[in-house]
């Protein structure tokens, strides 16, 4: 693939060139970290035990880029938390204005390589999306006298319950009522936490267990390994983990954004509401540990007995 050059920083002359093609430098570090030595194995096959490590290596990361003058860095120098078995992380080079921790799981995602894998993109800027709702949390906050948004927003869907589909004492997870994609999924802390750091060696076990059962849900589902996007936006204020599925009615109907929605707005097949009650009903073990187990006849899956 030939590699493309960088972008020259904008000019100043006053030329159309000036007024209407703009680019500014943004230069990052990226990780990828694998969840498991098991080729086979994704969150959703995993334990919260297994996955609590997972967490602490983002929690790991996070801290390494904290601007060592900030009220985070010095929560973070108090952490009791194992450290990363790799090579320590080297300090960054330049001070990152944002990070996001994001999974993309299956070909449907784009995701090439199907071991399971996270990655950790940091950048010098901070993007569109969430620069736009950290500023929709700035000013609920501002608005409602000191009150956080999603704090607010779990307890309300935490006391409706229609939306919600998993949730234990520190983490509420639900179909958010804004929802795009039919089965997309808003994990948030129940307390205000703005990021990694802030959480105890309990509310980690908690926060795995929350994923653990958002993840399996997804699989047992459609029964597959259902693909999704995950990103954790922990410049924003207020610690939260969005999930964005395209598996609209099966394992291989996808939902495709196109027509009025590419040219206007989203619009839902389903309602949140609908697609919690579902979610909601697809716990327990996960699918494939049941068709692992299940008895079998002359090589074909039955129940065994005889002529």
């Amino acid at each position: 693939m030939e590699e493309q050059a960088d972008y020259q920083p904008s000019s100043k002359d006053g030329s159309l060139a000036s007024r209407l093609l703009r680019a500014e430098a943004v230069t990052g570090k990226c990780y990828v970290i694998c969840f498991s030595p098991s080729h086979n194995l994704t969150l959703a096959d995993m334990t919260p035990a297994q996955i609590v490590p997972i967490i602490e290596t983002w929690t790991n990361i996070y801290a390494a880029h904290l601007d060592p003058k900030s009220v985070l860095a010095k929560l973070a120098a108090t952490m009791v938390i194992p450290a990363l078995s790799q090579a320590a992380l080297s300090p960054p080079s330049a001070q990152y204005r944002y990070m996001q921790i994001f999974e993309n799981k299956g070909s449907a995602m784009g995701c090439s390589n199907p071991h399971p894998h996270g990655q950790v993109w940091t950048t010098t800027s901070l993007p569109e999306e969430p620069a736009m709702e950290l500023q929709q949390l700035i000013k609920y906050r501002s608005e409602q006298g000191g009150a956080h948004m999603l704090v607010d927003y779990s307890a309300l869907e935490s006391q409706e319950k229609t939306r919600t589909v998993f949730e234990n004492e520190g983490f509420w997870a639900g179909v958010p009522y804004w929802g795009v994609w039919p089965f997309e999924i808003l994990l948030t802390s129940k307390q205000h936490k703005r990021s990694l750091v802030d959480f105890t060696k309990e509310e980690r076990a908690q926060l795995a267990e929350c994923i653990a059962e958002v993840t399996r849900r997804y699989d047992n589902l459609f029964e597959t390994q259902f693909p999704y996007s995950t990103e954790e936006e922990i410049e924003c204020s207020h610690f939260h983990i969005h999930f964005y599925p395209p598996l609209l009615r099966s394992a291989t109907i996808r939902k495709f954004q196109v027509g009025y929605e590419m040219m206007a707005e989203p619009q839902r097949d389903i309602t949140p509401e609908q697609a919690a009650e579902r979610l909601r009903g697809c716990g327990g073990e996960l699918y494939r540990k049941k068709l692992v187990d299940s008895p079998k006849l002359n090589g074909v899956n039955g129940v065994n007995g005889h002529h």
